[in-house]
């Protein structure tokens, strides 16, 4: 008996920028998994395009030119229907907007920019969920024990059984340090070429100085990152810290 392959899921891919929303298609279509049915520019297009097209999926860029994709999201939830599944991918990652696009119920926040590596895991993930959630409902069972909502959740993180985890959980922390925001702190890094300083770093993460001093001390421990002194107008030095990524295991690195 020949084995049926499973269904492309269906992608409504949204971003302002039409060549990014092009290379966002070249990397779903790629993977293999997915089926992009329509792209949208602005966040009127991508309701008309979410009621029209009916996706399971929608790449949801946050800055938009005439609404925010926080409120694409709360539209989104609001309409009758299937619940849609979302995945941010944007520049945009000022502590509130983050909040805001977890209250949404995003799956998964990637803040450009980042590798086609590290899309590729969160596109894996998300297609193990789907799997996930197309086994649970051919049970014919509607409810749910804690087990398999659990296994769900740990699915949609990516760390399923046998799946990858998320690149942040093969690192181990000191007592006092996060997964979530050590990878924060690693990508805003990353993205500042020139380097950057501990108060730049809090201010822009909405975070404490001495936290976030504390989370580049350790990457600087890892080899991740190195130290620059920078001087002033009053001659005292002042700490930049610049991304290195020596061992290659941080997010969105190449």
């Amino acid at each position: 008996m020949t084995a049926v392959a499973p269904a492309l899921i269906p992608t409504l891919v949204v971003d302002d920028d039409h060549e990014v929303a092009g290379i966002h298609t070249g990397f779903l279509l790629a993977h293999g998994a997915f089926d992009v049915v329509g792209a949208a520019h602005t966040g009127t297009r991508a309701l008309e395009l979410a009621d029209a097209l009916r996706p399971r999926l929608v790449l949801l860029d946050i800055h938009l030119p005439d609404m925010t994709g926080i409120d694409v999201l709360r539209a989104l939830r609001n309409r009758p229907g299937e619940p849609l599944d979302v995945i941010a991918i944007t520049a945009a990652r000022e502590l509130d907007t983050v909040r805001a696009a977890v209250a949404g119920g995003v799956l998964h926040y990637l803040v450009k920019p980042f590798s086609a590596a590290v899309l590729n895991q969160r596109l894996d993930h998300y297609v193990a969920y789907r799997r996930d959630l197309d086994a649970q409902a051919e049970d014919g069972s509607a409810a749910l024990d804690q087990g398999r909502i659990d296994q769900l959740l740990r699915t949609t993180a990516g760390t399923a059984a046998g799946g990858s985890p998320s690149v942040t959980a093969t690192i181990t922390t000191p007592k006092g340090l996060s997964a979530p925001t050590l990878d924060a702190v690693m990508l805003d890094l990353r993205s500042q070429g020139r380097g950057t300083s501990a108060s730049d770093v809090a201010e822009r993460l909405g975070m404490a100085r001495v936290s976030a001093r504390r989370y580049l001390e350790f990457l600087v421990s890892r080899g991740q990152a190195r130290i620059v002194p920078q001087y002033g107008s009053a001659g005292r030095p002042e700490k930049f810290y610049v991304w290195t990524d020596r061992t290659g295991s941080a997010p969105g690195s190449s």
